[in-house]
């Protein structure tokens, strides 16, 4: 028959076994928070709209897809740091503003730019934009992204020396070269997915 202090010690052990393993529980989905986030993102919302403002502006909706994984994990009441609303992550005083004053429009409300069609009209306008400032790179399409997240100027100071040339570690802020790098990525896994 066992000890009454021998089953004490059972039980502590077991207790610090359980603690131990929650303890490496939660460190893991500490270390995974933003990739588990990102595993429950249905990503496969809006689809029709994000192809309709895609073809108006001559975009890969798979691109606009990415961007918008990127920028709001597709929702749509999103609002960040900075300002920007929506899907997108529009600017009311920048990419907005622009976008209603080449369209003779007034300038939508933060409520209005929540609404997928209007927003995904505005940010593929802006992002159809750069891509044709940059349509005699072959890195056009992340220098439009780096114009996108840091504004033209940058995307400027970035460019390659050559049309041909590589660009992506000429960005010298990390924010906007760790946000052009998952953009591509998941562009490309996009793209792949999407073959037959």
């Amino acid at each position: 028959m066992p000890r009454s202090g021998s089953k004490k010690t059972i039980t502590r052990f077991r207790l610090l076994l359980a603690l131990g393993a929650l303890a490496v529980m939660l460190t893991t989905i500490a270390a995974y928070q933003r990739e588990l986030r990102d595993f429950v993102v249905d990503d496969t919302q809006y689809a029709s709209q994000i192809r309709a403002a895609a073809d108006k502006y001559r975009l890969d909706p798979q691109l606009v897809r990415a961007v918008i994984f990127q920028e709001s994990r597709f929702r749509p009441d999103t609002i960040g740091t900075a300002g920007e609303v929506g899907l997108m992550q529009v600017l009311p005083k920048g990419a907005v503003t622009d976008w209603a004053r080449r369209h003779g429009v007034a300038v939508p409300s933060v409520r209005e730019l929540m609404r997928p069609e209007l927003n995904l009209e505005i940010g593929c306008y802006y992002l159809s934009r750069a891509m044709k400032r940059w349509q005699d790179y072959r890195c056009r399409t992340e220098l439009a992204l780096c114009q996108y997240n840091a504004g033209e100027s940058r995307a400027n100071r970035w460019k390659p020396s050559q049309p041909d040339g590589d660009m992506i570690e000429n960005i010298t802020i990390a924010g906007t070269k760790t946000y052009v790098k998952n953009i591509m990525r998941r562009y490309q896994q996009y793209r792949r997915d999407e073959k037959p």
